[in-house]
């Protein structure tokens, strides 16, 4: 039956009221196999059919950090300070070669160099500066980006599609489990077990999230998703429905306990899933390190140096017979100048390993030797011991291995001195799933982050093995979770902190967070609702674009700022800063600089919010001198970014137009949308 044709002849038919024309549709398309439940409403989601979503930066919860081996000190401020230059060195000599210092330049010297005691610039003399320690704000771009968000994952994930779209490597969440224990809250309120609509409305609030996870991943992404038996069957069925069955990787089976409860009725339940997906047939996951047993391998070669094991040519077990691999039995010839067959001990007809390509590579390798048992030859392949063996990963972690939930809630006791959340994930399982889902610079996504332990797990490893893994969390702030244990946790890792035995831990330096929390404009496209999205991206753009170092701009520019040196937002009316209210944001009209422009690490965005600077922005740009493209994002009723105004920068330059870049990423995610009462 081709279901497409049938529903355009159903389409097509006269005398059918559209409401029957529906129901024939949804008769025509109702699933055969697979999992059905009953969409239930969701309150986040209908405050979307009204308001469209953007992120806030809370600066005064941001961090920035660098490694504590660089000699750099930070104030309050966060102003960076290079220690004194005695020896009158130049100053890139006392930081290491691989830290970029950017401290702007106009037509004669470096500046930048700000001595706050007087005001004015530390002056030409480059090799012996003056070098109050507070005084400089260098930028340094060795630190890691990282990000965390606050506020319902329904909103952060459809913001993220539109920064983020393709980019995710790894996802790892750990959602509510639905155990109807007061786990799982759907519309503010907790599922019981008794709820008829319990299952329903955990896989409606799991289907929409997935959805928009899945436009994250990148070609190569895999999603892994802790779960137990109270939804297990269920997420399985959600997953291969959203993912697609052939992209189903494994279901992981985790031991989360050291030992079984002697209290348990019945069984005694000792482990949780983790289910496992990847994007599209690109994706895969990375094989594990693991120390190979020496005792294995105990033959010796003196010409390389190196112990082996000895492994027959002829191949064992599943498809080793000459049906399964024809092109796999052929003759080869020993010593003696015998054709020796690939034929098994009970007589049938065999296969070998490799091909006679392989073969004959790995005899010039000298990877073979002969051996001959009670008159008969046998190829040997040389399996040689390694330093860095790797193996496919099992399906079943045990605690010794990865860890257990008693040394998770250990790990949050060190750090806060109390365990101050009751269902935390050992460090060493999120590193184990970080290590075989990603690469060593991949970008990791947690939108159910709970205590925080997917960050601190990614710092971790990026310190053990020199990685550069970015990450994003999301999670509300139910019972202050998010600003106390989420960004706590994080903030004492990064900074270092003082444990529950009263020792110093050392933070984890070169690490950058930045605390987002998720806002309103309203979805109706009118002018003003236009100019705020448009304000209000510049914090999304600068997570889009990975950049986030304003430069002051050119003379004839608007330069406001308040007392604390932040640019933009200001309500030049009553001279207090612009706070975002979710549902009705302020939009001071002559608050904004009219032209902001972002670089760093080689890369620069510029926004223009109103299109009377694109001249002088124009003139802006021809200053810039990066190997790549100027992002231009320019604020247009339309779609039209006036491509026609930057004909002499085009080549340097790759123009998008506000907010309509954001109005079309949004567009296919969002509810339908009702008008604003």
């Amino acid at each position: 039956m081709n279901k497409k044709a049938l529903a355009q002849k159903i389409k097509a038919l006269e005398g059918l009221s559209k409401e029957d024309k529906h129901d024939l549709l949804e008769l025509l398309n109702a699933k055969t196999y697979g999992l059905v439940w009953e969409d239930k409403p969701e309150a986040v989601e209908e405050e979307l059919k009204t308001q469209l979503p953007v992120l806030m930066e809370v600066t005064e919860k941001r961090i920035i950090s660098l490694k504590q081996d660089l000699g750099i000190n930070q104030d309050e401020n966060v102003l960076i300070g290079l220690k004194d230059n005695q020896d009158s060195q130049d100053l890139k000599r006392t930081i290491k070669p691989q830290i970029s210092l950017d401290f702007g330049t106009d037509e004669n010297v470096l500046t930048g160099f700000k001595d706050f005691q007087d005001g004015q610039d530390l002056g030409e003399n480059v090799k012996n500066p003056v070098h109050p320690v507070q005084s400089l704000n260098p930028v340094l771009t060795s630190s890691i980006n990282h990000t965390l968000i606050e506020g319902d994952n329904l909103h952060a994930l459809t913001v993220l599609n539109y920064t983020h779209a393709n980019k995710i490597d790894v996802i790892y969440i750990d959602p509510p489990y639905n155990t109807g224990n007061k786990d799982f809250k759907y519309n503010d309120h907790f599922v019981d077990k008794e709820d008829g609509y319990r299952h329903s409305k955990w896989l409606s609030f799991m289907a929409k999230r997935l959805r928009l996870a899945k436009n994250l991943l990148s070609d190569k992404g895999v999603i892994f998703i802790s779960i137990d038996d109270n939804e297990q069957a269920q997420l399985k069925l959600l997953c291969d429905e959203i993912f697609g069955e052939d992209n189903f990787l494994a279901n992981t089976i985790w031991q989360k306990v050291y030992s079984p409860r002697m209290d348990a009725k019945g069984f005694s339940v000792s482990h949780d899933y983790i289910l496992t997906y990847k994007k599209n047939p690109l994706g895969n996951i990375q094989k594990l390190s693991f120390e190979q047993n020496t005792k294995q391998f105990n033959s010796f070669d003196k010409k390389s140096g190196q112990f082996y094991r000895a492994r027959s040519l002829r191949k064992d077990g599943s498809n080793s017979l000459r049906t399964d691999r024809p092109n796999l039995f052929y003759a080869i010839i020993a010593p003696d100048g015998q054709e020796i067959f690939p034929i098994k001990p009970d007589g049938k007809e065999g296969n070998w390993r490799w091909s006679p390509e392989t073969y004959k590579k790995n005899v010039e390798e000298e990877n073979v030797e002969w051996v001959q048992k009670n008159g008969k030859w046998d190829i040997m392949v040389k399996q040689w011991k390694s330093d860095d063996a790797q193996m496919p990963p099992p399906t079943l972690w045990l605690n010794n291995e990865v860890g257990h939930n008693h040394e998770a809630a250990e790990e949050i006791k060190n750090i806060f001195g109390e365990s101050s959340f009751s269902t935390p994930k050992p460090l060493r399982l999120l590193k184990r799933i970080f290590e075989i889902g990603g690469f060593s610079n991949s970008t990791i996504l947690d939108f159910f982050a709970g205590s925080g332990t997917t960050l601190h797990a990614v710092m971790a490893l990026n310190a053990e093995d020199g990685g550069s893994r970015q990450c994003i969390l999301v999670t509300n702030n139910e019972n202050n979770i998010c600003e106390e244990v989420t960004y706590e946790r994080n903030k004492r890792v990064i900074e270092g902190y003082t444990n529950a035995k009263g020792e110093s831990v050392a933070g984890l330096g070169g690490n950058n967070l930045r605390y987002y929390r998720t806002g309103y404009v309203g979805r109706e496209r009118t002018i003003k609702n236009k100019k705020v999205l448009v304000n209000l991206a510049t914090e999304m753009l600068c997570l889009k674009e990975g950049v986030y170092q304003e430069k002051k701009v050119g003379a004839g520019l608007k330069d406001l700022q308040d007392e604390k040196g932040r640019t933009g937002f200001k309500d030049l009316q009553d001279g207090q800063e612009l706070v975002m209210d979710k549902k009705n944001p302020v939009y001071p009209d002559k608050s904004l600089n009219p032209v902001r422009l972002f670089e760093e690490n080689d890369k620069a965005f510029m926004i223009i919010y109103d299109e009377e600077y694109i001249d002088e922005a124009v003139e802006l740009i021809q200053q810039i001198e990066i190997p790549n493209a100027i992002k231009v994002y320019v604020f247009a009723n339309g779609q039209y970014p006036y491509t026609e105004d930057f004909e002499e920068v085009l080549d340097k330059i790759e123009l998008c137009a506000l907010p309509d870049a954001i109005y079309r990423a949004y567009q296919r995610l969002l509810p339908k949308e009702e008008p604003t009462p």
